[in-house]
């Protein structure tokens, strides 16, 4: 691996890490809202969080447009996981407010784990990506 295709990797490391501490802050902010919250923020939280819900759809709606205008693939899984957002704050007010049963048991840790999974898993996509093509480049060279 030369040193462009390493700054290359490096990039899209600090960009998936960048993503997953604005995701996490995000969902740590929503519980710290909901959970500590005086009661005039308790009632002003369903509708802060459908105004950044729908900021985070505007903004998934234009990286789409972006992604498909240039054949990004990547801006299309960064647009993917803002929609996948702006759908899930009225799902949190739903699950702070209203739950009940099974749902109502499921800590908020869980979905930070489950989201620090996901960019792990998506760290080291990258990371394994990068060099499977790496080698086969080299491979390549070798034979001719």
């Amino acid at each position: 691996m030369n040193y462009t295709e390493k700054n290359k990797l490096l990039d899209k490391i600090s960009v998936i890490g960048l993503m997953a501490i604005f995701v996490e802050v995000f969902l740590y902010a929503v519980d710290r809202c909901y959970t500590d919250a005086i009661s005039d923020w308790l009632l002003k939280m369903p509708t802060i969080l459908n105004v950044i819900g729908g900021v985070f759809l505007i903004v998934s709606i234009c990286m789409y447009i972006l992604a498909y205008r240039k054949l990004n693939h990547s801006k299309l899984i960064y647009a993917t996981e803002f929609l996948f957002l702006a759908l899930l704050c009225p799902f949190l007010t739903y699950w702070y407010l209203h739950a009940t049963g099974p749902l109502r048991n499921i800590s908020p840790k869980t979905m930070w784990i489950a989201v620090l999974i996901y960019y792990i898993c998506r760290i080291v996509y990258a990371c394994v990506k990068a060099y499977m093509s790496s080698n086969d480049r080299q491979l390549k060279k070798k034979k001719n």
